[in-house]
């Protein structure tokens, strides 16, 4: 009998954890030194594992279920030796060594039991993971939904024609026309508010115009202001990342025009 052939009677036990005593040191001793043993232990397992999952699941391979119960077979067979070719350890593993079908299927059960144990584990981490990526998924979309709803809650409010607006002066001085714009050249954001602005004539309108730090003036926006002079022209087109020396108002066709047609009647500073 060759080294593989010794221990191959052993290792289907040793594959579901049932070998015991001087056999099991034997065991892992001559695995640490045969690449074959290790590999048909491997097998062994894989096929131990696929038995265990058909207890609840889908029938494993035909040649996995019984190229291990043909280890488990030979393992229950006595093997025919001279008695002076019978060494002590031999002995003592017949001595130790349980039925083959007790072990057997006392080792499948616990592999169907960690099997089953593994899987439930694993779902319920997957679960909990995906419970978490969820409840952060709601809570970001709800944040975003809240500043969403202020953003319009504000430009309603600013552009809602029963808004009253005030102008604070000092003693009898008349209001003055105003207009403030708020301009951010990195995303192209415009937001102008204008008050107490003259009544236009028949046919004109007032059209803002960016005046960038080179090149000729940009159309900004037509208005035309209510009956109490305000007026206001929130994000109109603009080519992207233009830098702004300031912005202008020029009284125009109704139609508005490419490029003012008259002299400014208003230019900002940067406040």
């Amino acid at each position: 009998m060759n080294a593989h052939e010794q221990f191959a009677d052993d290792l289907a036990l040793y594959a579901l954890g049932a070998l015991e005593g001087a056999a099991l040191v034997e065991v892992k001793t001559h695995l640490k030194t045969c690449a074959e043993c290790r590999g048909e232990l491997e097998r062994l397992r894989g096929d131990a594992a696929l038995l265990a999952f058909s207890t609840s699941g889908p029938r494993p391979p035909a040649r996995s279920r019984e190229r291990f119960l043909s280890a488990i077979a030979r393992e229950a067979r006595p093997v025919a030796v001279q008695p002076a070719e019978v060494r002590q350890a031999d002995v003592r593993r017949m001595e130790v060594r349980p039925s083959g079908w007790k072990v057997f299927w006392r080792g499948l059960e616990f592999a169907a039991a960690a099997a089953t144990i593994i899987v439930v584990l694993l779902l319920v981490r997957q679960n909990g993971e995906l419970q978490r990526r969820i409840a952060g998924l709601e809570q970001n979309s709800s944040g975003q939904q809240a500043q969403l709803q202020e953003a319009k809650q504000l430009i309603s409010s600013l552009t809602a024609p029963d808004a009253d607006r005030y102008i604070l002066v000092s003693g009898n001085t008349p209001p003055k026309p105003e207009g403030r714009a708020i301009y951010v050249a990195s995303n192209s954001t415009l937001v102008f508010l204008a008050s107490n602005m003259p009544e236009l004539p028949p046919q004109k309108i007032y059209e803002l115009w960016l005046i960038p730090t080179s090149g000729a003036p940009i159309p900004a926006g037509l208005f035309r202001p209510d009956a109490k002079g305000s007026a206001a022209v929130i994000r109109p087109p603009l080519p992207a990342g233009v830098e702004a020396k300031t912005f202008a108002i020029t009284v125009e066709p109704e139609q508005g025009s490419s490029a003012p047609t008259s002299q400014p009647i208003m230019v900002g500073t940067r406040g």
